[in-house]
């Protein structure tokens, strides 16, 4: 069988990135299981993809998404300046020039048959209208979470619709509550901190991560200290005692023998001992 060169794909990575940023997941995971382009490739296979472009202001990710591994994945990379605000006030202009970006294939490259769009929400309804109605197949791959509104109707604009959770083999992160959610970042959080060069030999006390729990999480401190509270009693941490100069400091370590504290921490993208 010769080279079927109809499929291109599209990534609006800055849009999945902060789509599964809430859930502690990484797009370009370790685990080739969990990583959205080896399961992309995995998917269409080699034979049948053209090209596979990905779109995102690199720089407000920061380093936790390497444009330089990206492309060693066979994937083009397109850096688009977003407006330089954070996550919250962020104007998304990678999702604009993946649909001017497309509209050109659409006109240049008739041989594409079939448009692979990878988003996090609802954004590219308009483009996927406009290739559907030109009689190209449409595939999207999205979150579907409570990023999509459920008057939606995605089905009515493509032809399959496939769910990240399920393709990136992370669906028990789907129907998680928000605080199911900040649950899973505390733990991520404390660990994070202990892994810290710079609190080597420290302990993390109750007092602190209530406050940074409050901080990074954006919670209040009433639901700081009942996260705590249910972080301790679920044996999710576990209390430890630290000697320095003689002197004992309290604090607590997360509990990594506990199951659901191995999954946060390996889909993280760290190694489980």
């Amino acid at each position: 069988m010769g080279d079927d060169k109809s499929v291109a794909i599209w990534i609006d990575l800055e849009n999945v990135y902060y789509g599964l940023k809430k859930y502690h997941m990484n797009p370009d995971h370790p685990d080739p299981r969990h990583n959205l382009f080896l399961r992309l490739w995995e998917h269409y296979g080699r034979r049948r993809v053209r090209m596979m472009e990905v779109y995102a202001d690199f720089e407000q990710m920061g380093r936790d998404v390497s444009m330089n591994q990206i492309q060693k994945k066979h994937a083009h990379v397109h850096h688009v300046h977003g407006n330089g605000r954070g996550e919250g006030g962020r104007k998304n202009a990678a999702d604009i020039q993946l649909c001017l970006d497309a509209m050109d294939i659409l006109h240049t490259v008739p041989e594409v048959d079939t448009f692979v769009i990878v988003s996090a929400d609802q954004d590219m309804i308009p483009l996927m209208d406009r290739l559907w109605s030109r009689g190209k197949r449409v595939e999207l791959f999205c979150l579907q979470d409570e990023s999509v509104s459920p008057t939606a109707h995605l089905d009515a604009f493509c032809d399959q619709i496939y769910n990240l959770f399920d393709f990136l083999h992370i669906s028990h992160f789907q129907k998680l509550s928000r605080m199911d959610r900040f649950l899973q970042g505390a733990v991520l959080q404390i660990y994070e901190w202990y892994k810290d060069v710079n609190n080597i030999g420290k302990s993390y006390g109750s007092s602190w991560i209530k406050k940074d729990l409050v901080r990074k999480l954006n919670l209040t401190e009433e639901e700081a200290a009942g996260l705590f509270t249910r972080l301790v009693q679920g044996d999710y941490l576990r209390p430890v005692e630290v000697a320095v100069d003689g002197n004992t400091y309290y604090g607590y370590h997360v509990n990594e023998s506990h199951p659901q504290v191995r999954k946060v921490i390996r889909i993280a993208g760290y190694q489980v001992g």
